[in-house]
Formats: C-alpha cells, structure tokens, sequence
C-alpha cells in the first residue's frame, strides 16, 4: 500500500509546479529574463525531487523518507 503521505507529497509539489510555471510566465511576457530564469531553476528542482518521490512510490519495498510536520517542528 503506498504511504498517503508520498501521495500528499507529490500532490503537494504538483500544486507548487502549477505555480511556479504561471510564474515564469508572467516573468517571460513581462519581459523579466532574470526572474524567468530563477523560477526555471525552481522548477527544475521541484521536478527532480517528483522524480525522486515517484521512484519511492514505484517501489514498494523502498524505505519511506521521513517528512517533517509543520506543526512539529514550527517551520517547513
């Protein structure tokens, strides 16, 4: 059974995804070169830790990452 905080997780740095694009693209259209390439990285990043989830998601035997709570810890 796949851990719902995985699937929270990737819902979660999908939403940032979605964000950060319409993000670079305001930055693109209001002719922004240095913020589009800023968001780019953040974007890259974000895609590379999806990446890195849905590897663990793929395998069930995997050990499942630790995730700190907000409400734990007082900051993400």
């Amino acid at each position: 059974m796949i851990d719902t905080r995985l699937q929270d997780h990737v819902l979660g740095l999908e939403l940032q995804l979605v964000e950060l694009v319409e993000q670079r693209e305001r930055a693109a259209v209001q002719h922004r070169p240095k913020d589009a390439a800023r968001i780019q990285r953040e974007i890259d990043a974000l895609q590379e830790e999806m990446a890195g989830t849905a590897e663990v998601i793929a395998r069930p035997d995997a050990d499942v990452p630790e995730f700190r709570n907000v409400n734990e810890t007082g900051a993400a």
